[in-house]
């Protein structure tokens, strides 16, 4: 609640049509597929910046052959490119991903949100966990939350420690719904503050200096805008609305 009550107008509009904005690239990157298109984006979406998930998707997706491993020039592992080979061929993403976050995110960018209202999803990543916290987490943090869930005998995802975090934010939102007159997801909530804690951050990084892990992140991620951009201009000129994140262009 705290984060969303620093959340500017700008950004809690973004956050409100985040997945359905994201739903859009899905649906534009498979040429009319929403649960492929969002299967991939899911499947390379770890260690990686959204911007860069979304070329690597597309390029994917437009290449029909899934990419990563040793000498792919991708940052992603010779298993991705085994689940996005199995999502071409035609298994559902919901039998290749294991994690409840990535399970969850490729739901909501399937539907643009909750498939069923009365069961909400949220992509409880590091800037997630660290809104539900109070404070920034770091990675090793992060990695250490009982959040991976396992897979049971019979397909199911055991997700006990996640579903207690995903009920925080549904919590949230029924606060935000009666506070604001305004019907809002436990989904919105994430995305909105998932916004302002990376605005939060990059104003962190800024105020004390940039170190060259910083530095080196900003280079990627420009690297990533650019290449984004040229791949769009050239293959998805039709694709003018995605979303974005809560940090300034690095390009």
């Amino acid at each position: 609640m705290q984060h969303y009550e620093l959340a500017s107008s700008e950004e809690i509009e973004r956050g409100m049509h985040w997945y359905r904005d994201a739903n859009h690239v899905a649906v534009t990157i498979a040429h009319g597929n929403a649960h492929l298109g969002a299967g991939m984006l899911a499947i390379y979406s770890p260690q990686q910046g959204w911007i860069e998930n979304i070329l690597t998707a597309a390029r994917v997706l437009r290449e029909r052959k899934g990419i990563g491993g040793p000498g792919s020039g991708a940052f992603a592992s010779a298993q991705q490119k085994r689940a996005a080979d199995r999502l071409l061929a035609g298994e559902r993403y919901e039998d290749l991903l294991t994690g409840p976050k990535i399970r969850d995110f490729a739901h909501l960018i399937e539907h643009g949100g909750d498939k069923d209202p009365e069961d909400p999803h949220v992509v409880v990543d590091r800037h997630a966990i660290s809104v539900a916290i109070g404070h920034p987490v770091t990675t090793e943090e992060y990695g250490s939350a009982p959040l991976k869930g396992a897979k049971r005998r019979d397909g199911s995802i055991s997700r006990r420690h996640y579903d207690h975090v995903v009920d925080q934010y549904r919590s949230a939102a029924d606060l935000t719904t009666a506070s604001s007159g305004r019907l809002v997801a436990a989904h919105q909530v994430q995305a909105v503050t998932w916004l302002v804690r990376q605005r939060l951050n990059q104003e962190t990084e800024l105020q004390r200096g940039l170190n060259p892990l910083d530095k080196a992140r900003n280079r990627a991620r420009a690297n990533s805008e650019e290449a984004w951009k040229a791949f769009r201009e050239i293959h998805l000129p039709e694709l003018a609305v995605f979303p974005g994140t809560g940090y300034l262009s690095a390009a």
